[in-house]
């Protein structure tokens, strides 16, 4: 059964920051369930504590929980919001290096007060964690979906609302570098690993007569600058073992892009980078999405990129193109068996409230030791698997 909530408002914060009442009350409400914490604990403790050393990168990742300010026990809701919570509460007596989220934090399906509210409370969460964190941007971030069925002259958000409440307290904390104050690249760094966050939602936002000109929702690319600046990055990349994540799948099992723009060349930087080549890398795309730069990785010694890891496909999949593995995780807000949207995959999960299948996240263990990446699943994930690097 869903439950939906009054929307009478209340002024937080700043003027673009409206939570209804209730949903603010329930919020806040949400605390840790003892049960999952310490599952979540135990999976850690019992899988992946053995095989950490003073070398290695440990992640806390999940992606899509698609919050949205309904209860509900079979789909999207709140408990989405729970399990970022419940996550981060685990982790913050472990040794975990960060809490990383893929994207697609909201649904992007409710009014934009209460979008923002989610966003911001689910900020706060981060920000009180223990370890440092870095939110990916989803296509669902920009609160498209409602705009999609509601707004037909304008944009429910504004330019700057999602940067303001998410990727402004990314940049802020000092363990995120960045190659200069704009850049949509971001980076971390523990020895001789090195991990890229990209963004895949590099969409421009231009209205035209009030509404969007692209549909964030539905428009998955990646522009020239955030290229250059990647392309910076890699150059200054010397004798690292280099994992990059985004939100979405950057090509197909047959090398095509599966992004709208530029996924295929985005690979080819990876594929070049690995090959230590210089040259020229254009498309014949002209406007927003046209890209015409240079790179030079002659002087990156050893360095490799491995694998490229991604939410959005409500689903796990592998695929090796061109010697980078591609790896795809599982959504982790509930998905319903019975629900018309569930994927076959988490069908066959069985996801239910309550019970450990309502969450999916995993406990990425990057090892140079053993040359290895190692996932460890727990709810509705693969318990294990692992790559080299």
């Amino acid at each position: 059964m869903k439950i939906k909530f009054l929307t009478k408002k209340i002024f937080k914060r700043r003027p673009t920051e409206f939570v209804s009442v209730q949903t603010e009350s329930l919020m806040r409400k949400l605390k840790p369930r003892p049960f999952f914490t310490e599952y979540i604990a135990n999976v850690f403790m019992k899988n992946v504590k053995p095989n950490i050393s003073d070398n290695c990168l440990t992640l806390s990742v999940v992606t899509d929980t698609h919050e949205k300010a309904i209860a509900s026990s079979s789909y999207y809701g709140l408990n989405g919001i729970r399990h970022i919570i419940e996550a981060n509460k685990a982790c913050d007596n472990l040794p975990v290096d960060y809490n990383i989220h893929l994207g697609d934090m909201i649904d992007g399906s409710d009014k934009p007060e209460i979008s923002r509210g989610l966003l911001q409370f689910t900020m706060e969460n981060y920000q009180n964690s223990q370890h440092p964190f870095y939110i990916l941007e989803g296509n669902h971030d920009e609160n498209d979906k409602y705009d999609e069925h509601k707004f037909v002259n304008t944009a429910s958000f504004s330019r700057d609302d999602y940067y303001d409440l998410v990727t402004r307290n990314n940049f802020e904390q000092s363990a995120i570098k960045h190659p200069n104050a704009v850049s949509k690249i971001a980076y971390v760094d523990k020895g001789d690993i090195r991990v890229i966050f990209l963004n895949t939602s590099d969409i421009p936002y231009i209205l035209n007569g009030g509404s969007k000109k692209y549909d964030f929702k539905k428009t998955r690319g990646i522009r020239e600058q955030q290229i250059e600046d990647l392309i910076e990055v890699l150059e200054q990349t010397v004798d690292k073992h280099v994992v990059v994540f985004g939100h979405a799948n950057l090509i197909t099992p047959s090398g095509r892009s599966a992004l709208n723009f530029n996924g295929d060349l985005v690979q080819r930087i990876f594929t070049e980078f690995n090959n230590k080549s210089t040259g020229q890398l254009q498309n014949e795309l002209t406007g927003d999405f046209g890209v015409n730069v240079h790179y030079d990785f002659t002087q990156t010694g050893i360095s490799q990129i491995s694998n490229y890891l991604c939410g959005h496909m409500h689903y796990e999949k592998y695929y090796k193109v061109a010697g980078i593995n591609h790896i795809i995780l599982n959504c982790s807000a509930l998905m319903g068996k019975r629900h018309g949207l569930t994927t076959d995959y988490n069908k066959k999960w069985d996801r239910r409230y309550n019970e450990v299948s309502e969450l999916a996240g995993y406990f990425i263990n990057i090892n140079p030791d053993k040359m290895l990446l190692q996932i460890f699943g727990y709810g509705a994930a693969t318990r294990f698997v692992s790559f080299e690097i």
